[in-house]
């Protein structure tokens, strides 16, 4: 099948390029077919590197800068590509003014978000999942671009990819806390009814939209390109579908990427 890339609707602007991968258009095989982007879940690298080269030609030959992600909260400023690597570290968002470098975030799951500054040409791929939600790598990554580019919030814009939807991703008690905790309370918009054992359906990307708009960013400022992860088993990669189906731990990841022309 064709490389499908998917693009944020509203998202576009001059100079801007930006995509979310899914699986087709790659040589990986097995729990990693086609097109996995992911070094770390045992898919023969030759086959990714493959992958990635082929994603950087369907970008414009854009040199894709990725990071060993961890769930935390560590943003790498990256002004040209690694040296003999395709990582800049360990890590959770990217940020640069460089054009010709596309961030890179990888997702089985968790929500990746991507920012644009068109008033000092920045921009950012961050990765979230609930636990990046937690340690706030959405703030950590508008603050490292104010503090490298003069960014404000105000004018930021921002895209929100395909990540698995609540009804799909119930969470413990002892998640749900944490979040409750963060924003105050557990709404129908974050959570669904609680179970017998006191856990629920979570929306994590709805809690990345929240956090965009309390760290400044206008509401309408926000693209959200809502498809579901695990319910799409042709389209995407999914942590929690592979462990239903009996392979945890051997999946691929799909990217969302932003360069500057």
């Amino acid at each position: 099948m064709a490389m499908e890339l998917l693009t944020a609707p509203g998202f576009e602007a001059p100079g801007l390029i930006h995509a979310f991968t899914t699986r087709t258009g790659g040589v990986s095989e097995g729990p990693y077919a086609s097109l996995n982007l992911s070094w770390s879940r045992g898919d023969d690298k030759a086959r990714v590197e493959e992958n990635r080269q082929r994603v950087s030609s369907a970008m414009g030959g854009a040199q894709l800068v990725f990071l060993n992600q961890v769930h935390g909260a560590v943003v790498h400023r990256v002004e040209r590509k690694p040296e003999g690597a395709w990582s800049a570290g360990e890590g959770d968002a990217l940020i640069t003014s460089t054009p010709g470098l596309a961030l890179c975030a990888q997702t089985a799951d968790c929500t990746p978000v991507l920012l644009h500054d068109p008033v000092n040409r920045a921009i950012a791929a961050i990765h979230a999942g609930w636990r990046g939600v937690i340690a706030q790598v959405i703030p950590a990554a508008i603050r490292a671009m104010s503090a490298a580019y003069g960014t404000r919030a105000g004018d930021l814009r921002a895209a929100i990819g395909p990540a698995v939807s609540r009804p799909n991703y119930r969470v413990g008690p002892e998640v749900l806390a944490q979040f409750e905790a963060m924003f105050g309370g557990l709404d129908e918009g974050l959570a669904g009814v609680r179970d017998a054992e006191g856990g629920a359906g979570l929306d994590v990307s709805e809690a990345c939209a929240r956090q965009l708009v309390a760290a400044g960013l206008a509401p309408g400022a926000i693209s959200r390109l809502a498809l579901c992860t695990f319910a799409e088993e042709d389209r995407f990669f999914s942590c929690r579908r592979a462990a239903r189906d009996g392979h945890a731990g051997a999946f691929g990841g799909q990217c969302a990427i932003i360069a500057l022309r």
